[in-house]
């Protein structure tokens, strides 16, 4: 069993390299990039520097969201703890598998640090869980304003994203649900048979309505600023476009990133050139777009590495 974990493991990593390897070969072979390297070169600096300033501050709002879960299950860490901890996840989340593998790492230093390996999990998995949530409610809201903008297929799978969410939070309220379908399902077993997943369940319906919704609202002022931050993104290398079409594609970017890849690399780019073609946006613009995050996410990375080396010198010395 352990050498079919294994090699399942192998294949499925090699599967997300070569996911990733084959969308940026396509879009290097398929694109005008002397074109693309020359819209970032002459880009608008102060709007990439702007974009740059709310995404490094969008970090401090993600921490503060993650803390009021942590600190909802008696978890004692600090804030600033949290902060660079976001950071070393933007690092790690460069190269580790899908755009979120930086959340292994969090959950990981966060069960060190206060020995609960259950409550970095759900912490980590409700936070997440809450940026999308919001971020497709918002979307939602845009579509019912202007649902002309896009064409039907944005607007069945942002609805359809957005219902399925919803049903996860019945299922997370109505306890009494999911444990008769964990029943049927004979997950109930599963359940009884692991201590972690035991503990992982029951700290989800520990968290109190406050702490729900002081996250609900960080993760909408967090969302706000990722939209606006892609809007001076778009600013920087050109694209004369209204900023409602960044509510509306923000969000499937960002639900993108959950398919196999090395750091999203080639998922999010593609995503970007699909959307933004759609309303009329030069596919090379719009991967001037995406590559332009890229650098800003580098640089956040950047950051992460740098806290990361001198939190180990620290623990080094101790």
């Amino acid at each position: 069993m352990a050498e079919q974990n294994k090699t399942r493991n192998r294949i499925l990593n090699i599967l997300k390299i070569v996911i990733s390897v084959v969308g940026v070969l396509i879009l290097v072979l398929t694109q005008d990039m002397e074109h693309v390297l020359y819209l970032l070169k002459n880009m608008h600096w102060w709007c990439f520097l702007g974009a740059l300033l709310l995404f490094l501050s969008g970090s401090l709002v993600r921490a503060y969201r993650w803390g009021v879960l942590v600190w909802a299950l008696g978890g004692h860490v600090s804030w600033w703890r949290l902060v660079g901890l976001y950071f070393v996840g933007a690092f790690f989340g460069l190269f580790l598998p899908t755009g979120v593998g930086g959340d292994a790492v969090k959950m990981y230093e966060l069960s060190r640090d206060e020995g609960k390996a259950a409550t970095a999990i759900s912490s980590v998995l409700l936070d997440r869980f809450l940026g999308l949530f919001v971020l497709f409610a918002l979307a939602l809201l845009t579509l019912l304003i202007g649902y002309e903008l896009v064409i039907p297929q944005v607007r069945i799978l942002i609805a359809t994203v957005f219902v399925g969410a919803l049903i996860v939070v019945a299922l997370l309220i109505q306890r009494t649900w999911i444990e008769a379908l964990g029943r049927r399902l004979r997950l109930d077993r599963l359940f009884g048979r692991f201590q972690i997943l035991r503990e992982l369940y029951a700290s989800i319906h520990v968290y109190g309505p406050t702490a729900l919704f002081k996250g609900l609202v960080a993760s909408l002022v967090w969302n706000l600023i990722l939209i606006l931050g892609y809007y001076l993104l778009g600013l920087a290398v050109g694209i004369d476009l209204s900023g409602w079409y960044y509510f509306l594609f923000v969000p499937i970017i960002s639900a993108a990133l959950m398919v196999p890849s090395v750091g999203g690399l080639g998922i999010r780019e593609w995503a970007t050139v699909l959307l933004f073609k759609q309303v009329g946006v030069p596919e090379t613009q719009a991967l001037a777009l995406a590559l332009a995050y890229d650098i800003v996410l580098l640089i956040n990375g950047l950051l992460g590495a740098t806290i990361y080396i001198l939190q180990g010198m620290r623990e080094a010395r101790r």
